[in-house]
């Protein structure tokens, strides 16, 4: 599945619509996380995990008409894009079938745009660290550091309140453990 393909199947999937830049791009990495697999290189960039061949795609399925975009003009006269198609569902999303993405998207659906830029980062900067950081740690460790890591880097979005919705969503997710019961349950 190429670049095209991913957007293209991401937007039909999610009910045919996918509303802004952050939230197509944080879906998509979010998705290849749970197992999707996509085969994208993501980069940390201003807002968190970014794939330029994601973009590069997007601007591919822009170019085939197989995607339509709608500017509209957001909070402080910033704007935000619509996402559109009128593409067919695609039985699997990478090596996600159908209705587990659908059951994923569904969930990131309704929480902010921040919080879902909070989530991604957070899973990015566990995974990295983790797994290609100089600090070999434990799972646990490498989770509290990127949570720590995110306040910084993201001191005015990330509020607690926001970091426990991002935490929650990543739980629902599965990309991080539930807490243990606490004994006596």
């Amino acid at each position: 599945m190429n670049a095209e393909e991913v957007v293209v199947g991401l937007v039909a999937l999610n009910d045919k619509e996918l509303i802004g830049r952050t939230r197509l791009q944080k879906t998509i990495y979010l998705l290849d996380r749970c197992g999707a697999e996509f085969g994208l290189p993501f980069e940390y960039y201003r807002y968190g995990p970014y794939s330029f061949e994601f973009v590069g795609g997007l601007n591919d399925a822009l170019a085939d008409e197989r995607i339509e975009v709608e500017e509209k003009p957001g909070r402080h006269k910033v704007p935000y894009a619509i996402f559109r198609t009128d593409a067919e569902r695609p039985k699997t999303l990478g090596n996600l079938p159908a209705e587990r993405a659908v059951s994923l998207l569904g969930r990131m659906k309704y929480v902010s745009d921040f919080v879902l830029e909070l989530a991604a980062t957070i899973v990015f900067l566990r995974d990295e660290w983790h797994y290609y950081g100089k600090n070999k740690v434990s799972t646990a460790d490498a989770m509290s550091a990127a949570v720590e890591e995110t306040k910084r880097r993201k001191s005015l979005k990330a509020t607690p309140e926001r970091l426990d919705q991002a935490l929650t969503l990543l739980r629902d997710l599965g990309l991080v453990e539930a807490p243990a019961p606490a004994s006596g349950r």
